[in-house]
């Protein structure tokens, strides 16, 4: 007759599947998908990076808010403004996306969404959007913001 034993390595090894079964959970449960308003808004951004690419400028001033129309008035004006004082954007290679869009105190209609660029040069850049939702329920892009970034330069 032999008998199951129970030995301390079997024990060792039931606690690890357990540590790695709740690992696992918490990782799926962390990579909810997107929102509809966060997948909104990156499309939003990610088309207008692509209108700066193809330096295609009235696709780029149209993802731009209202506001910031009215202010610049014309593609040409919009993008010489771009292309003066936020070339990393404009020469963007690669970007990615850091999180979700948030929301800026009780305004819904108001959400910022973190960038990471790295640009023409390989010089890394965090990006700050701050977009603004339309009464027809699109989003557009009311500003930007060239932060200091932490990722390394390639």
């Amino acid at each position: 007759m032999t008998g199951a034993r129970i030995g301390l390595a079997d024990i060792g090894v039931l606690a690890l599947l357990i540590v790695l079964a709740v690992g696992t959970a918490f990782l799926q449960n962390r990579h909810q998908p997107l929102a509809l308003y966060d997948q909104n808004i990156r499309a939003t951004i990610g088309a207008q990076i692509e209108a700066f690419r193809a330096q295609d400028d009235v696709s780029a001033f149209a993802h731009a808010s209202p506001d910031l129309r009215a202010q610049f008035v014309a593609p040409n004006r919009f993008m010489a403004m771009v292309r003066a004082h936020y070339r990393p954007v404009v020469t963007a290679q690669q970007f990615s996306f850091t999180g979700r869009a948030r929301a800026i105190s009780q305004t819904p209609q108001i959400r910022l969404q973190d960038v990471y660029l790295v640009d023409d040069r390989g010089t890394s850049h965090k990006a700050r959007y701050m977009m603004q939702k339309q009464p027809d329920g699109s989003w557009k892009i009311a500003g930007c913001q060239l932060l200091a970034s932490n990722q390394m330069d390639i």
